[in-house]
């Protein structure tokens, strides 16, 4: 064949169209339009026989999984398809039925699984027909049976696409631990009825009364029916105890003789001793509480309490008699400084700590000069006013070591401890000042004559003071209003 020959003016394609006709064309055209169909069409039939290998793939490992899962099931399974014809079941169903697992693989009609199921377990026909008609229904089931001495829960599940799954449980344990249960709460609710402590059970929710006794019931003054509408949130005084006495179960689990305040129906409080535990009771979580009503023992505390108190004040009223008494009987009575018993008694014991530590310790004894002329000039009064006016000046005045004590009539000792004769003197010209220094009411200007002694450590108390007499004695032989000390000539003031 000849090569095209490109034309001088029509171009190549003119040169094409001389060369080949029209209906050569067109079929050359077809051939390939239809290798290409043929290609596309393998391509996809090549890719949908791989997708329906997969899905076969994959619905016999679903088909593995679900009958693995099925005989690792603890309950019986079997799966009924639309037309109500067994499609698998599970070695526990054949187990438990009796079925023989070759009939059961012939997956025979539902209907006469019942039959043979009606017909070993001896069921009415009317029973069988009642079964059938639950078997269409497309609402889920559950019932129990019992089938050779056990007890079985059976449930029924229908499937979107028609059909249902049947699972079968042996219940048997259960519902003897269920009546083991049953049985032992009944005890216990007669045990708690008999008890002779008010007992209440509450639901550890919302409070509500699930089981109050006799007791309780008339510790409240309620009748137990009525009681059992109430909620024990009704019952306490204070709200505070409730959400204690909560905390310590939340807490704990239990509490022991918890002391609060409840009331009865007819709003009068009462003083209880609460003992609780968390529990369970009739299947629902609970407060098992023991009531103990201590009111009467709380008065008693309180008349009890009441009567110490009482005695108590008694007893310091006594205390506080029996010290003025003891003041009375160690207090002049004229001036309220010490008498000469309380001084004896006191002057013994320093006198005894001088000699065991070695302190010196002085008296000094004085009285009012010409005291007899006040009380005949101007009464006895007026002369007990005067003795008064002398313990007033000087009592503030002496140190709180020192014992200020009326000796006699108008004669006075200051028992010094720790006091050397140099200090004594001082002390004693200090009060001889404040005697002298200011005229006294009524009976004018007055002096006192002071005798000072210091213990020598082995003397008696009777012969320092009378040191100390001798000593006063020639303070008045040389004039009065001075200072003389026991066994010493020199004199101090004028």
């Amino acid at each position: 064949m000849a090569a095209p020959v490109r034309a001088a003016d029509g171009g190549f394609a003119d040169a094409w169209a001389s060369t080949f006709p029209a209906t050569t064309l067109f079929l050359l055209l077809s051939a390939l339009l239809g290798l290409f169909v043929l290609g596309a069409a393998a391509v996809a039939l090549v890719r949908a026989n791989r997708r329906l290998a997969q899905a076969l793939a994959d619905r016999r490992r679903d088909e593995a999984i679900m009958r693995s899962t099925m005989e690792n099931m603890a309950e019986a399974v079997i799966m009924v398809d639309g037309r109500l014809r067994l499609t698998s079941f599970n070695q526990r169903f054949a187990d438990i039925t009796g079925f023989d697992p070759a009939f059961l693989a012939n997956k025979p009609p539902y209907a006469e699984i019942l039959r043979l199921w009606a017909g070993e377990n001896r069921l009415p026909d009317e029973l069988l027909e009642r079964a059938m008609q639950r078997a269409r229904t497309r609402e889920p089931f559950r019932h129990t049976f019992e089938h050779r001495g056990r007890d079985y829960e059976g449930k029924h599940v229908p499937l979107p696409g028609g059909g249902f799954v049947r699972t079968i449980s042996d219940v048997t344990e259960q519902h003897r631990a269920e009546e083991v249960l049953r049985d032992s709460e009944a005890r216990l609710r007669q045990l708690l009825a008999l008890a002779p402590t008010a007992i209440l059970v509450s639901d550890a929710r919302d409070g509500r009364v699930l089981f109050v006794n006799q007791k309780a019931a008339e510790t409240a003054g309620l009748s137990v029916e009525a009681f059992r509408s109430r909620t024990v949130f009704d019952f306490y005084l204070h709200g505070e105890d409730r959400i204690r006495l909560q905390q310590m179960l939340n807490q704990h689990g239990s509490v022991s003789d918890f002391e609060l305040r409840l009331l009865r129906a007819s709003g009068e409080p009462i003083w209880a001793l609460v003992s609780a535990m968390l529990g369970e009771f009739g299947g629902r979580p609970a407060v098992i509480a023991a009531i103990n009503d201590i009111t009467a023992r709380k008065h008693m505390e309180d008349e009890l309490e009441r009567a110490r108190e009482e005695l108590e004040a008694a007893n310091q009223q006594m205390r506080r008699a029996n010290t003025e008494l003891a003041e009375a009987a160690s207090t002049d009575r004229l001036t309220g400084l010490a008498n000469r018993r309380r001084l004896e008694d006191t002057a013994e014991a320093e006198l005894s700590r001088s000699r065991r530590h070695r302190h010196p310790l002085s008296v000094v004894l004085f009285d009012v000069d010409w005291f007899k002329s006040v009380n005949d000039r101007f009464g006895h009064e007026v002369g007990d006013a005067v003795l008064r006016e002398v313990a007033t000046r000087l009592g503030g005045q002496v140190r709180a070591s020192d014992l200020l004590a009326r000796w006699g009539g108008e004669e006075f000792l200051l028992l010094a401890p720790a006091t050397g004769l140099a200090e004594a003197l001082a002390l004693a010209e200090k009060m001889r000042r404040l005697i002298d220094g200011t005229p006294f009411p009524v009976a004018g200007q007055l002096s006192a004559s002071f005798g000072v002694a210091q213990y020598n450590g082995s003397e008696m108390f009777s012969t320092l003071v009378a040191r100390a007499d001798r000593a006063l004695y020639r303070a008045k032989d040389g004039g009065r209003n001075r200072v003389e000390w026991a066994g010493e000539d020199e004199r101090v003031g004028t």
